[in-house]
């Protein structure tokens, strides 16, 4: 129904119905494909690039891993930009967004069918995909579905609306990278990040999984079985995996610093007790052990 308003507004602004179809037919499958290798070949290019300036001194885990998470955060960066701009230029993409398409949204889809394919191979090739098979699961969904619509031209106002989950993986990747390279948990530009991270998450990951979730009991006549099954199978796995990511986020960046800040705290009145009873040479060995205890626990232990 919302839709459906949309697209009325839109033909009466322009004076005249929008023509979908016409749209699909002026898009060239081939071109989709010819933009998913320059798509692979770039993100190929930008983790030479990596791999030539050299990681940080302060990196405290393996190379490869930090290049991957920047390639991850170059691909996250554009994608949104292009996403928002899409939206921005071509509001009609949500009067029908199984059906519209135009060569700017649909090179959009075939960007990031590009990175994803890349990605799944730099895994795979550096021996990662069976400490990595979430992701490996992930990337093969995500790529499967999206070159999928690039073939048949179609659903890439879908695409799009999953595609905003990008912008939530700017501050999911540079958190992730202020942890490499041993950010202080407590320090201003982590905790910015990781707030940004948290409301991004929600606004821009949680919300349109559950929209294009909620479209698979609307809109399910429009598409073929095979289609539906399809993103029906997709939708469960991303739901479940990102309801477990937010969770964990919540334990690791929230309540992790709850329970730090009221450690600090007994800590603190614990060791005001010690100096109190600082006079005999019993005391003075318990406060060397108390300062041992104190400083072990002083930051706590960060999440892979």
């Amino acid at each position: 129904m919302a839709a459906e308003n949309v697209s009325e507004n839109l033909a009466m602004d322009s004076g005249k119905e929008i023509d979908f179809s016409s749209m699909k037919d002026s898009i060239q499958f081939r071109h989709g494909n010819y933009f998913i290798l320059l798509s692979l070949l770039f993100f190929q290019f930008v983790n030479w690039i990596l791999k030539s300036h050299g990681p940080p001194k302060s990196l405290k885990d393996d190379e490869w891993k930090w290049r991957n998470l920047w390639v991850s955060w170059f691909h996250a960066l554009i994608t949104s930009v292009w996403v928002i701009t899409s939206f921005y230029r071509y509001p009609e993409v949500f009067a029908d967004v199984i059906l519209h398409v135009n060569y700017y949204t649909f090179f959009c889809a075939c960007f990031a069918t590009g990175y994803f394919t890349y990605d799944l191979l730099d895994v795979v090739i550096n021996n990662k995909a069976r400490a990595m098979w979430e992701v490996v699961v992930h990337h093969i969904m995500v790529a499967g579905m999206l070159y999928y619509n690039v073939y048949l031209k179609a659903q890439i106002g879908f695409s799009l609306i999953a595609m905003a989950v990008e912008v939530n993986s700017i501050f999911l990747h540079w958190r992730k990278l202020y942890q490499m390279t041993q950010v202080p948990f407590g320090s201003l530009k982590y905790a910015i990040v990781k707030y940004l991270n948290l409301a991004s998450f929600v606004m821009f990951r949680l919300l349109p999984l559950t929209y294009i979730t909620y479209t698979l009991f609307t809109m399910y006549h429009r598409v073929s079985l095979f289609y539906y099954v399809l993103i029906f199978i997709t939708m469960a796995c991303m739901d479940l995996l990102n309801a477990v990511l937010f969770w964990r986020l919540v334990k690791s960046d929230i309540i992790r610093g709850w329970a730090s800040g009221q450690g600090t705290s007994a800590r603190h009145c614990s060791s005001n007790g010690s100096q109190k009873s600082s006079s005999s040479p019993a005391s003075l060995s318990n406060g060397n052990n108390n300062s041992i205890v104190t400083n072990g626990a002083q930051s706590p232990k960060k999440e892979a």
